[in-house]
């Protein structure tokens, strides 16, 4: 066997990196144990996540707009108004408008208890209460910041960073179905916010698209008041009967953007931490560090002897 096949690209043999790693067995061992110790301390104090889950399908709203108006399609720009000529799905927006900080602020933390979300540390299943952190909520109140001496109650936009952890929205691009996830240390809690994003994110949109048709109907309304060109006149009869339409649609429909296929539900099972993957994972990484800093040392030395 040549030279070459018995030395690491370093100029170090094979059987001189065996015998350091003997010699050295000791150390080794004791950061790999070190770090296996680290690990399960780490695994141990991280509390349980729960996350519950709803399957929901987008509901899709028909607007059939252009085909109404017929032949009259091309006067309607002469009223200001473009006419789309597709069936609307508004799930996309909607899954964005839930992302959003608009919505989080005036949707989401109206509805919550703020610690739950902000000062959470683990929850206790005997009593089903949640533990908080004693340096931000103490005794039912926010705890009193010593430089400010005020309340250290995080911000929103903290807690927004927060939300978007515990949210996960999932599109299937086949199915067009839509999976939301909310995770949190209290089972209870998860299953309770994931229901409120769903009721509100349907109010909220409701309301949204309730406002732009009350408002279109109104500038088309005093629109027909200033014009007396009869085609005109049969266009906007025509808009305004379609958003009438929508307004009571969006009044008699409870889902009116997502209705749900699965129901979230209380899980009585943790989706985290996974102990045994960070205790086997930190274990071999103070194996892998423990051996590099054994052949980091060993070509640190031989260099300076050199």
């Amino acid at each position: 066997m040549s030279s070459s096949e018995n030395h690491s690209p370093t100029g170090i043999s094979i059987s001189d990196l065996i015998n350091l790693l003997l010699q050295k067995k000791i150390t080794i061992l004791f950061v790999t144990f070190f770090s296996a110790m680290i690990s399960v301390g780490t695994s141990l104090y991280l509390p349980n996540v729960y996350t519950s889950q709803s399957i929901i399908a987008p509901t899709v709203i028909d607007n059939s707009i252009s085909n109404s108006l017929g032949g009259y399609s091309s006067i309607a720009g002469l009223v200001g108004i473009n006419i789309p000529n597709k069936s609307q799905n508004k799930s996309d927006e909607a899954i964005e408008r839930i992302k959003s900080y608009d919505f989080f602020v005036e949707e989401f933390i109206p509805n919550i208890k703020f610690q739950d979300l902000v000062a959470y540390k683990r929850w206790d299943s005997a009593s089903n209460e949640i533990i908080y952190k004693e340096k931000i909520y103490k005794n039912n109140k926010w705890v009193i910041s010593k430089k400010l001496g005020i309340p250290s109650i995080p911000s929103e936009q903290e807690a927004f960073k927060v939300y978007k952890k515990l949210l996960n929205i999932v599109e299937d691009p086949q199915s067009t179905f839509v999976t939301i996830e909310i995770s949190h240390v209290s089972p209870y809690i998860a299953k309770e916010w994931l229901e409120l994003i769903i009721n509100n994110i349907n109010n909220y949109m409701r309301e949204i698209d309730k406002e732009i048709a009350k408002n279109s109907v109104d500038f088309l309304q005093a629109t027909a008041k200033e014009t007396s060109i009869s085609q005109i006149k049969t266009v906007i009869s025509k808009l305004i009967e379609n958003h009438v339409q929508t307004l009571t649609l969006v009044e008699s429909n409870e889902y009116y953007i997502f209705r749900p296929i699965s129901s979230p539900i209380v899980p009585e099972e943790k989706s985290g931490p996974l102990r045994a993957l960070i205790c086997i994972f930190g274990t071999m990484l103070g194996f892998l560090l423990s051996i590099f800093s054994i052949f980091f040392l060993h070509t640190y030395k031989s260099k300076k002897i050199n």
